[in-house]
């Protein structure tokens, strides 16, 4: 049924976009995003892609079909278009579709779209309101994530990848298709699912977004809208009981399949729902420049200067953990449901059902001034203001009803940036809760760039750097559930960071150091408990990116460094790295290859373990996990508007002795596998 599902839904999007092979549109000026999402000049992107197009024979289709799009992202208070790029990859394309791509060290359950956490502490973002989303941060989808278009051709593509025989088998099916109507208007759908049966025991993972978004783009008006529907179920086992039967599988003396593994409960899964509606409108106030040429005819170029704009934004979010491994057992004398032997605390009677459901709705209004409109205003300036209406609904702990919550923030905030121009470009970012739960919560975050020619090459240094002092969110302070429970009221998080990056492009290097200091960190300690360290934590970071290129020869590689001050608060990796080499090449003028073999390694550390119940990572002491590389063997093809690859995932396995491929304590990643995937643009 879901294969005929998939094949109706391929089907449907072919026949829209043969639908329109008419709507060639050519973009308005106003659209072309270049370094600053205001400018009016042409992208200089475009003349990067003809040389591109030139170059790359085989690639070139893929490659015209971007140079006839402009993407930007949305910053959701102030409507600023950001600059973005394509996330058409023409090379290396197997590695984004696995969990490990996502970072150069990740920890995760084993199937693609069960939770999942960096192991790189920079690479993670701050707590969400609504705390369970960042377990599934890579998945979930919201407006500042998409990528508007605006295209001179309808534009569509589909991503389809398989992994596993019938039994276990992991799919994934993502489709874009988006196309202008007119010189302004631009409608487009996502569709990202995913149905992962799962190696182990009771693993599955099945995704749902839908998405529909639009803009329109004209001199005074700029309009942004998107809708997503997402839902999510993961079954939960609680991690295997036994590791030898990944360790020493010879020793088990019998023949059994990573099915067969034993697990600490069946029949308990967690769902999550996503669903987010956003509007934006922009107003720009400004006036037309006519060249001093006599013979020039028209209105002329219009210049802004200033806008006024508004967004608002509602989001509803519901997560349910929920057990049906109930039969009643003895344990140490007492009687108790299955699944209830592996918790200390039970704090109602029955059939685990936590249900929480979160709801926002927020409303932002802008004043901007626009960079550039004169020679002389060298920099943007937008102030907005925000009021975010919350709303909470969990298990009350005193009867058996549900307990409501309602609470109100207002922010006031500002962006002050410089985004044209070569020799020095910045961007700083400020806003300061006023009244409700955030008051006295702010953040100042800013990042600078210069560069300079080396050899005819752009070499570029930036720095950024972020002071910070966050409220706790609500669940961090309050939270009721069958087996935790906690009403506390943790101190302000106070974060300092400062960072630089070094881009050296005739070597192909990139150097970059961070050191943060955090006080009042919230995480869960090694029982599981929510808990506040009041000390100062210092966690410092450097990164090395270097790729080599001998001819067909390819070799990339990034090597992260990472030390905390307090590892039984923050654990991280000392040396984490991901290895890629390949060999790239055109078979024939139409088709390139890429075939090579990539690892990603950590050192031994005790990385996070995994709560089902909380839908949390918690600092665990038991074990260590690491010194075992996750590595791939793959061939990556490029014909045409089509990229196809062939992957054996997980390789080591074959080679090292003992198997320990553990991501998480308790969790192995996939056993060696096949895995096959394919991508298609398609545009007219």
């Amino acid at each position: 049924m879901k294969e005929k599902l998939y094949i109706s839904l391929l089907a449907t999007i072919l026949c829209i976009t043969a639908a329109y092979p008419q709507a060639r549109i050519i973009m308005p000026d106003s659209s072309q995003i270049a370094t600053h999402p205001d400018s009016l000049k042409p992208s200089p992107r475009q003349t990067q892609l003809d040389h591109l197009i030139h170059d790359h024979g085989a690639e070139a289709d893929s490659l015209r079909a971007l140079a006839q799009m402009t993407l930007w992202r949305l910053d959701a208070r102030t409507g600023n278009r950001l600059p973005a790029e394509s996330d058409t990859l023409l090379h290396n394309y197997q590695q984004t579709t696995l969990p490990d791509g996502q970072s150069v060290a990740m920890g995760f359950l084993a199937p693609l779209g069960s939770p999942s956490i960096s192991k790189i502490f920079y690479d993670r973002g701050e707590t969400e309101t609504f705390v369970f989303n960042n377990a599934y941060t890579h998945y979930l989808r919201d407006p500042e994530k998409l990528l508007f278009v605006n295209t001179r051709i309808p534009y569509s593509r589909i991503n389809y990848q398989r992994a596993g025989p019938k039994q276990t088998r992991e799919e994934r099916l993502e489709a874009r298709l988006t196309s202008n109507f007119g010189k302004k208007l631009n409608v487009g759908m996502d569709v990202d699912l995913i149905n992962a049966r799962g190696f182990y025991a009771s693993q599955s993972v099945k995704h749902s977004n839908f998405s529909l978004f639009g803009n329109y783009i004209s001199d005074r008006i700029e309009a942004h809208a998107f809708m997503n529907l997402g839902s999510l179920a993961n079954f939960e086992n609680g991690g295997i009981t036994d590791e030898q039967f990944i360790t020493d599988p010879d020793a088990i003396e019998q023949s059994f399949t990573s099915n067969d593994i034993p697990v600490k409960f069946t029949k308990t899964w967690n769902s999550l729902r996503n669903n987010r509606y956003f509007l934006s409108g922009r107003y720009n106030l400004g006036y037309r420049e006519i060249p001093g040429d006599s013979l020039h005819k028209g209105p002329g170029t219009f210049v802004p200067v200033a806008s006024i704009g508004f967004s608002t934004q509602y989001t509803q979010q519901h997560r349910r953990f929920l057990s049906y491994d109930t039969a009643y057992v003895d344990v140490d004398g007492g009687r108790m449901q299955y699944i209830d032997q592996f918790y200390d605390n039970r704090y109602y009677e029955g059939a685990v059902d936590d249900s929480i459901r979160y709801t926002s709705f927020k409303n932002s209004v802008s004043l901007s001034l626009r960079e550039g409109f004169r020679d002389w205003v060298k920099f943007g300036l937008t102030a907005f203001l925000e009021y975010d209406l919350r709303n909470y609904t969990q298990r009350d702990s005193v009867g058996p009803g549900y307990n409501q919550h309602r609470e109100s923030a207002v922010t006031v905030g500002g962006v002050l940036n410089k985004q044209q121009g070569d020799n020095l470009l910045f961007n700083i970012r400020a806003d300061l809760g006023l009244l409700g739960v955030n008051l006295g919560e702010f953040r100042a975050m800013g990042d600078v760039e210069t560069g300079f020619d080396i050899a005819g090459r752009r070499t570029t240094l930036s720095a950024e750097a972020y002071i910070k002092n966050l409220r706790p969110k609500y669940l961090q302070d309050h939270y009721f559930s069958k087996y935790f429970r906690w009403d506390r009221d943790f101190g302000d998080i106070r974060r300092v960071y400062l960072g630089g990056k070094l881009h050296i492009p005739f070597t192909n290097t990139t150097l970059s150091a961070g050191v943060e200091n955090l006080q009042n960190f919230i995480y869960f300690d090694q029982d599981k408990n929510i808990a506040q360290e009041n000390g100062n934590i210092q966690v410092l970071t450097a990164r090395v990116e270097q790729s080599l290129r001998l001819g067909i020869f390819n070799w990339d590689n990034q090597l992260v460094y990472q030390t905390s001050s307090n590892e039984s608060v923050i654990p991280v990796p000392s040396l984490s790295l991901y290895s890629n080499m390949y060999l790239k090449t055109k078979i024939v003028n139409e088709l390139t290859l890429q075939l090579g073999v990539d690892v990603h390694y950590h050192t031994k550390y005790h990385a996070p373990g995994y709560e089902p119940a909380l839908l949390q990572f918690y600092n665990q002491q038991e074990k260590e996990i690491g010194n075992y590389p996750i590595a791939t063997a793959y061939a990556n093809m490029h014909l045409k508007q089509t990229r196809f690859f062939v992957m054996f995932y997980n390789l080591a396995s074959q080679v090292i002795k003992p198997q320990e491929y553990f991501s998480l304590p308790g969790y192995p990643v996939n056993p060696f596998g096949l895995k096959l995937g394919i991508s298609v643009n398609l545009h007219n």
